[in-house]
């Protein structure tokens, strides 16, 4: 990725005000990972805005970095340079399209946009019952207080788990609007979905991604986007 931009506030948003951030995008991430889904299938990709705007402050922005905290951020499968460069530029791609431009400088920027990306290894389970409804010991042995709901015993006798398991790679990607020189945010979405492997790494596939992330973010006032 090229350099980024930073100035004296936005360093110190950069390494001393992410910390709040950085929890938002830690949980956000954890939470689809202590769920027990209606099917054994890598969940759909879905769009998260925890922080909403009705306006942005112009049509001019900044990039600013972020630090990399979260293991899923160090991963080496988001280390690519070219990788990192083809995200930024479906963000700015985004953005545009929504009448922002890149500010030629820092200081004529008015907000700050930032990123975080990872990936991670992720599995999701379904609950399923592999013994016949007529067993006539399913019978007997529920009426003491209930089948299990973890095991369940088969024709044979045998005894069975009733779960089936999914393996995936989640992706994550947070952008965050930021008012310059100060640390508050005035827009935040994560985009989370399945990575299904090298495609997924496209211009084209992170363009996608990016106009999904971003598509409740508000458009550039005309008069600014002239």
């Amino acid at each position: 990725m090229a350099p980024m931009a930073t100035g004296t506030a936005a360093g110190r948003y950069a390494f001393d005000g992410a910390r709040r951030q950085l929890w938002t995008f830690c949980l956000a991430l954890a939470a689809m990972a202590c769920s027990v889904v209606a099917a054994a299938q890598a969940p759909a990709s879905q769009v998260t805005v925890s922080k909403a705007a009705s306006s942005l402050p112009g049509p001019r922005y900044a990039w600013i970095a972020m630090p990399q905290r979260l293991a899923a951020e160090t991963d080496i499968r988001v280390q690519d340079i070219q990788l990192r460069a083809r995200i930024k530029a479906a963000i700015d791609k985004a953005l545009q399209a929504k009448g922002y431009r890149l500010a030629e400088t820092q200081s004529q920027a008015d907000f700050n946009v930032a990123y975080r990306v990872g990936v991670r290894d992720m599995q999701d389970a379904k609950m399923v019952d592999n013994a016949p409804a007529s067993a006539p010991e399913a019978a007997i042995e529920c009426r003491a207080g209930g089948c299990s709901q973890i095991v369940a015993r088969g024709g044979d006798g045998s005894l069975r788990m009733k779960m089936e398991t999914t393996d995936y790679v989640q992706g994550g990607l947070m952008v965050e609007v930021l008012e310059p020189g100060a640390i508050r945010v005035l827009w935040r979405a994560l985009y989370t979905g399945t990575v299904h492997g090298a495609k997924d790494g496209t211009q084209a596939r992170l363009d996608a991604v990016a106009d999904q992330a971003l598509a409740q973010l508000p458009k550039a006032a005309e008069s600014d986007a002239k």
